[in-house]
């Protein structure tokens, strides 16, 4: 997108401190929840793809008590389980006008990239654990990945999500999840457990607490994401590239490419169905276009948070026909 875009977006949101706790499966409910209108029947969400979220085990109570057959949506909302994990989100832009090759971004421009972030806890365990006189993220890095330089509202980056979007085609566009935290500390775990001393041996109580984060950190960060889009940005029609379509529109090396779990199993989780439609607004592009000449067969997933409410709308118009 414009780098203009991204600066109107970064001023209008809240800096600083956006909190957001997180419980293993806990995108079942809050999903769910953005949605289905107000309620819906049971009957109705089961005929749909939308029903594999029914089927999670923390929704089982709220469906054996649903009266009626009818699901409510103050029903999902009032689900929560402990323990929970506390997360702070932020903002940040990658991408240039040039080099969209390096960037990895499906078009020229800019990404807006949404943080999720470690508390400040994590800053002393690791400082108390593994290195006193550095951070989890360490002092550079060549992604999108919050540093302690001159930065007062610091935190380790645990994962982030790189997003285009374009309002005018009500479109968003998931162009990467990823987290270099997780993989280096599973590393860093090897290595240490392969030593066995004592100070790799108290390194592993860091690897341990670390765990906690690590195990729910592609959940969090795609339920933060959507979220995000959607209630923040106000956007409903979500896409997310698919593990072929990322490196053939990004035009990536495919000896770095991302686990093909975070493309394949974790959208499918989430509800997204695949699609030969790519987003209105990367259509437009030039790039785009002359891929497809050569790669018409290009697939990506797609979520839109407005179908169940459109499909309820339609129903009562019939009916009160």
């Amino acid at each position: 997108m414009k780098s203009q875009t991204v600066d109107e977006i970064m001023a209008c949101l809240p800096y600083g401190k956006t909190h957001f706790r997180y419980y293993p499966g806990a995108y079942a409910p809050r999903l769910l929840s953005l949605l289905i209108p107000e309620q819906m029947r049971l009957k109705k969400l089961k005929q749909t793809r939308f029903k594999r979220l029914l089927e999670h085990k923390n929704l089982r109570d709220v469906v054996a008590s649903s009266g009626g057959g009818i699901l409510h949506r103050e029903a999902l909302d009032a689900v929560w389980q402990e323990p929970s994990q506390p997360f702070l989100l932020s903002l940040c832009r990658w991408g240039s006008n040039t080099e969209r090759d390096y960037h990895q971004t499906s078009r020229f421009g800019e990404n807006l990239v949404l943080q999720l972030n470690l508390p400040k806890v994590s800053q002393r365990k690791f400082k108390e654990w593994i290195n006193p006189d550095s951070t989890l993220t360490g002092s550079w890095s060549y992604h999108p990945v919050q540093l302690p330089y001159k930065n007062p509202l610091f935190r380790d980056t645990l994962a982030w999500s790189r997003i285009d979007l374009d309002f005018r085609h009500n479109e968003a566009l998931i162009e990467e999840v990823q987290s270099d935290s997780v993989r280096d500390v599973r590393r860093w775990a090897r290595r240490y457990r392969r030593c066995g001393c004592k100070r790799c041996r108290q390194r592993l109580l860091f690897v341990d607490w670390f765990d906690n984060y690590a195990n729910i950190w592609s959940e969090a960060l795609l339920m933060a994401t959507i979220w995000f889009i959607n209630q923040e940005l106000g956007i409903e029609r979500i896409y997310m590239h698919t593990a072929r379509s990322g490196w053939q529109v990004k035009k990536m090396c495919k000896s770095v490419h991302a686990p093909r779990s975070l493309y394949s199993d974790l959208p499918r989780k989430f509800a997204f169905k695949r699609t030969w439609a790519a987003p209105e607004f990367l259509l437009e592009t030039r790039c785009y276009k002359q891929l497809i000449r050569k790669q018409p067969d290009i697939d990506f997933y797609q979520l839109s948070m407005d179908e169940l409410k459109n499909q309820f709308a339609s129903e009562l118009r019939r009916a009160a026909a």
